[in-house]
């Protein structure tokens, strides 16, 4: 029983980022309101967001203006040098 029940709470982890993503090669600028700038790569992006690979030291819950396409997000989680980033209203 244990097992059916952490395969239902994975398969639910699934269902909730299951939002088609478009892969890309973008690259583009992000920077944060304090000024700094870093260049930047978007390799995929959604409707809620994109996923970026950067050298920025940058930390989850930094706000950070993405150039091109013109968007302010949120940075929601961090691995080595790829970030997730969800646009924020």
């Amino acid at each position: 029983m244990a097992t059916v029940e952490s395969q239902l709470k994975f398969n639910a982890k699934v269902e909730a980022r299951s939002r088609s993503r478009l892969k890309c090669d973008l690259a583009t600028e992000i920077s944060v309101p304090w000024g700094d700038r870093w260049d930047c790569k978007i390799v995929d992006m959604s409707e809620r967001g994109f996923g970026i690979i950067t050298s920025a030291k940058l930390r989850k819950g930094d706000i950070v203006a993405v150039q091109s396409p013109k968007a302010r997000a949120k940075v929601i989680w961090i691995r080595d040098s790829r970030v997730g980033l969800r646009v924020a209203a």
